[in-house]
């Protein structure tokens, strides 16, 4: 595991949908954001979202939506594109090149289009 040095850690972005990210991008930019859909899900029904961290890092995380079960964290989807909110707040930690988390990097809600720190 790669250690992510934050940017800003309290770095807000718009939320922007992208059609799909460009896998050949060095970096993603804070805010960009599209869905992804379980593997073999003949119905493409949208299963979480990939986005680029607010904090302007370029990195690239996911969050899963609560309609499928797992035993990892799920969030809530307002089932909008335009608008997007998600339900709990997103926290990215901080890790170490051995896995551990060291702290935050970043924290904040999905809320009305808009990843805003907090």
């Amino acid at each position: 595991m790669t250690t992510v040095a934050p940017v800003n850690q309290r770095g807000s972005a718009k939320a922007v949908y992208v059609e799909d990210f460009d896998d050949g991008e060095a970096r993603v930019e804070p805010g960009h954001w599209h869905f992804y859909t379980r593997y073999g899900d003949a119905e493409k029904l949208p299963a979480g979202i990939l986005f680029g961290c607010p904090c302007g890092c370029g990195s690239m995380f996911s969050v899963g939506f609560d309609t499928h079960e797992s035993n990892r964290p799920r969030w809530h989807w307002n089932g909008e594109r335009d608008g997007i909110t998600l339900t709990p707040s997103i926290l990215i930690y901080q890790m170490d090149q051995s896995g551990a988390r060291i702290g935050e990097h970043w924290h904040g809600f999905l809320t009305n289009g808009e990843f805003v720190s907090c």
